[in-house]
């Protein structure tokens, strides 16, 4: 069953979204304190819509013909392209009823996404018995006493631990790329997260699995993992963060310190030439070479 919208907006609880914007204090506390500002939607994009759709088919086993519809012809001009105006009413229309409105191109490319899934040993671990699919957990952190939320893509419990798997649809999903993606994402900072809540809710041990799927031809499948050192360094942070924002709410301090303070700069002996020195083997009268 599609997420409850009510999930996304419990401001209450930490996401793993809401603790990577502490990063910017001010815009933390206006997103989910003053909530007088919204977080970026970054639905609309193209790369993000396809990778939402793919999860609904995938893991909330939405059949195709029920979430994807095509432009109709009213929405079209005469040499194809799209008339804006008719096609935004078309797909308002459409997301009302919980349908999204895709290019043709865009069809093809979530349907192979979804096929290239079936045929990798990944289909097996979506097909089998027991398997938790986008189901919400909540726990309370044990150190701070803060209220936390996950939203795990899919979950299994083998008694002995929890494996916890994430799809990551993206252009580039060989190691040297996707380790770069990783980073810029810091997706260490979601294992811990996930991992976290998960181990609270059952007392096991968890390991955390990123399945990357190529979101263009040829749709190559990838597995990714964090090392233990990297996940325990991720643990740590984590649990840094929520420390920092505990403090943050007893003190009701949401201001970055640098806009308070006096910040000073520092100019480096390299930074600034030395015009006291002649250049070598220049005579600075005749202005040639000596």
């Amino acid at each position: 069953m599609p997420i409850d919208d009510n999930y996304h907006l419990d401001f209450a609880r930490q996401s793993n979204t809401m603790l990577k914007h502490l990063d910017d204090v001010r815009k933390y506390y206006h997103y989910y304190v003053a909530m007088d500002r919204r977080p970026p939607n970054l639905s609309q994009k193209s790369q993000v819509m396809v990778g939402q759709c793919v999860h609904q088919i995938l893991l909330e086993q939405v059949p195709v013909d029920e979430l994807l519809c095509h432009y109709p012809p009213h929405c079209l001009k005469s040499n194809g392209a799209i008339n804006p105006k008719p096609a935004k009413e078309f797909r308002e229309a459409m997301q009302s009823e919980g349908r999204v409105v895709v290019k043709d191109e865009d069809f093809k490319r979530i349907m192979e996404i979804c096929n290239a899934a079936h045929q990798h040993p990944l289909g097996r671990l979506l097909e089998r018995e027991g398997t938790a699919f986008e189901q919400p957990i909540y726990w309370t952190d044990n150190a701070t006493g803060i209220d936390c939320r996950a939203c795990p893509d899919f979950a299994y419990n083998t008694g002995t631990e929890v494996l916890c798997y994430d799809l990551k649809i993206t252009e580039r999903v060989a190691p040297q790329q996707w380790s770069r993606v990783a980073r810029n994402f810091s997706y260490y900072q979601q294992d811990a997260h996930y991992s976290s809540g998960l181990a609270h809710i059952t007392a096991l041990p968890v390991r955390f699995v990123f399945w990357a799927i190529e979101s263009v031809w040829p749709y190559r499948l990838a597995h990714y993992e964090y090392d233990p050192i990297s996940r325990e360094r991720a643990s740590e942070s984590h649990q840094r963060r929520l420390a920092e924002l505990a403090r943050r709410r007893e003190k009701n301090d949401w201001e970055d310190p640098w806009t308070t303070e006096a910040n000073f700069l520092a100019v480096d002996p390299w930074d600034v030439p030395d015009t006291d020195d002649e250049l070598e083997g220049f005579d600075e009268e005749e202005g040639t070479e000596g």
